[in-house]
């Protein structure tokens, strides 16, 4: 079960200052009028989780930032709903540790609210985040929900699903193997286990500082499920069916390891070897 940590790093007339390992954790309590830092990708799919509280501004990690741009697309976003966004630095910031990007992060992109907030690449997340604090929200409308998830192979021995967040996987996925969009730090790897999938797929969300990008591999590695992530350089974060088709793997546990899969498989081969191992 992963614990969803709400953090306030601050909090004056203008407003607080919340952390969170990922934006998904926004809610009622921790968003509304909050700038957000979470541990998530900057991503249209995580992001999308927290526009619907109308935070003040987000700051989320750049993921290395990776094929199409994927890991800051939801600057875009953010821009054309009237939201200040700022990316952080992966190599300056663990993914998906909130903590960690107040303490060390550094901004590398930002959106057209941001820049008119007096944010620039290369400040520190603390300063952004006090610059973003004075800000006056801008929202236009309520976003769109956004999920994407379906069944992309099945036989006799079971099913392949792919879903472009973690989030979008539930009960009913149990022993199947998933691909998902997310990268494969522990927050990610944290729900998954509550799953117990056949195996995971998933991004490696730029490695970034202190593999964290990776790292929640291990989590599943203790409860015996196999799992590979797969560059962002090979197939945009956030998009499970492309994570499926199109990626190369970057990162295996041992699990994984033990089944014969390595680094430079392509996912969908890795992911069928998945499905093929004994229950």
């Amino acid at each position: 079960m992963v614990e969803e940590r709400h953090i306030v790093a601050e909090e004056n007339e203008y407003g607080r200052i919340v952390l969170m390992d990922s934006i998904t954790h926004a809610n009622e309590e921790f968003g509304p009028g909050a700038v957000l830092i979470g541990g998530s990708w900057m991503g249209v799919v995580p992001v999308s989780f927290a526009t619907r509280y109308h935070p003040k501004a987000v700051l989320c990690n750049d993921a290395g930032v990776g094929v199409n741009g994927a890991g800051i697309n939801a600057l875009y976003y953010l821009d054309g709903l009237g939201i200040p966004g700022a990316a952080v630095a992966s190599d300056s910031a663990m993914i998906a540790n909130g903590r960690s990007h107040w303490d060390t992060g550094a901004i590398s992109f930002v959106n057209h609210w941001a820049r008119a907030c007096g944010c620039e690449p290369g400040m520190s997340v603390r300063e952004a985040a006090r610059a973003l604090l004075r800000w006056t929200p801008q929202m236009k409308e309520d976003a769109p929900s956004r999920e994407s998830r379906e069944v992309v192979y099945s036989d006799e021995e079971g099913e392949i699903v792919v879903a472009d967040s973690i989030k979008y996987i539930n009960a009913d996925d149990e022993d199947r193997v998933i691909c998902v969009g997310s990268h494969g730090g522990e927050t990610t790897c944290g729900y998954a286990v509550d799953v117990s999938p056949r195996g995971v797929v998933t991004s490696d969300g730029g490695g970034g500082r202190d593999n964290a990008g990776t790292r929640g591999l291990k989590i599943l590695a203790k409860g015996g499920i196999p799992a590979v992530a797969v560059s962002v350089h090979s197939a945009p974060i956030g998009d499970g069916l492309s994570i499926y088709e199109d990626g190369v793997v970057s990162v295996v546990n041992e699990p994984a390891a033990a089944l014969g899969l390595r680094a430079g498989m392509r996912a969908r081969v890795a992911a069928m070897e998945m499905l093929r191992r004994p229950k």
